[in-house]
């Protein structure tokens, strides 16, 4: 028998982007699986698509008492929960970031603790990185300089949710994997948010609305990981299954791809050739944001990308209505 077969799993944002993505993955490898969610970005259309009933927990997970409810019964908890918007939004609003992602994360251990779960999952981010991190960035202590500038409120929020894991994890004897996603991508169940949308979403949404000139923030040259949401899924399931020991692992793939070149393989993809205008007056975040890949590759040798960028992009085109 698998780890995971029969196990009562809660996906907290399970009903969202890369949520519905892992709940796919944990059924496909016989989990019992419950979601919680606000429905505030996820929706329940991202769980009917999965193909079998998944139990909804339409609820705010800052409420506490909210996260106890959910976590009675389960043996492993996954948080995938937090107000996680892109970097136009969290540049703007480090405050809401703070204090809306801390609370969940600081809610559902506690109650997770209280529910004597043992198995959790810590989805931290890149974000808790410092602008002047080394490029390619290994996987840093937590409290190195402070955390990149255009998402500061959001990266502090999942620093301390990775200090609470630490002394839960020895106080209480819980097994928690850490992960720090950089940038998902991929899939067909992407809500649109407008100026709250990540990069990906939110070029090939304006290049297939027929923007002209189309107008991208920042100067092109930002370079970022793009790690397929399908593969982020994968390695989520693998980590709180093998590797629940509080040790972060930086989920980014091994290619880096600029701002300027990602335009380009959207509108090879799409077809269309508007005029490209590069807003320097707009937040870039950090010039070069990359995982080194030297850790993954260690803990999962075998672990190959779905797909290539390219093939990517053009799976968003064919499959997402905006």
């Amino acid at each position: 028998m698998t780890f995971w077969a029969g196990k009562r799993v809660l996906v907290t944002g399970g009903a969202g982007y890369i949520g519905s993505h892992l709940v796919e993955e944990l059924l496909r490898r016989g989990a019992d699986v419950s979601v919680a969610d606000n429905l505030e970005t996820g929706t329940r259309k991202n769980l009917d698509s999965l193909g079998r009933p998944v139990p909804l927990h339409e609820v705010d997970l800052r409420e506490f008492s909210s996260c106890v409810r959910v976590a009675r019964g389960m043996e492993v908890v996954m948080n995938l929960a937090a107000r996680a918007y892109g970097v136009g939004y969290s540049f703007a609003h480090h405050g809401d970031m703070l204090t809306s992602t801390l609370q969940i994360s600081l809610n559902m251990l506690e109650a997770a603790r209280l529910a004597g779960i043992r198995r959790f999952l810590v989805v931290s981010t890149s974000c808790v990185y410092p602008d002047d991190a080394p490029m390619p960035t290994p996987e840093m202590d937590k409290f190195t300089g402070l955390p990149e500038a255009a998402n500061e409120g959001y990266g502090w929020a999942k620093r301390i949710a990775e200090l609470q894991a630490e002394y839960y994890a020895r106080e209480h004897g819980m097994e928690i994997a850490i992960v720090r996603p950089f940038n998902a991508y991929g899939g067909a169940r992407y809500a649109w948010k407008g100026e709250k949308s990540h990069v990906v979403p939110m070029l090939i949404q304006r290049v297939l609305a027929g923007e002209d000139p189309l107008t991208v923030w920042g100067s092109g040259r930002q370079k970022r990981n793009f790690m397929h949401v399908r593969d982020m899924a994968y390695l989520m399931a693998e980590m709180t299954e093998l590797h629940a020991t509080g040790d972060p692992l930086n989920l980014g793939d091994d290619g880096e791809t600029s701002i300027s070149d990602l335009v380009e393989i959207i509108l090879k993809v799409t077809g269309r050739r508007p005029r490209v205008r590069f807003d320097t007056q707009k937040p870039e975040g950090k010039i070069r944001k990359c995982s080194d890949p030297g850790k993954l590759r260690r803990l999962f040798p075998g672990f190959r990308p779905c797909m290539s960028l390219e093939e990517g992009i053009r799976e968003i085109v064919t499959t997402w209505a905006f």
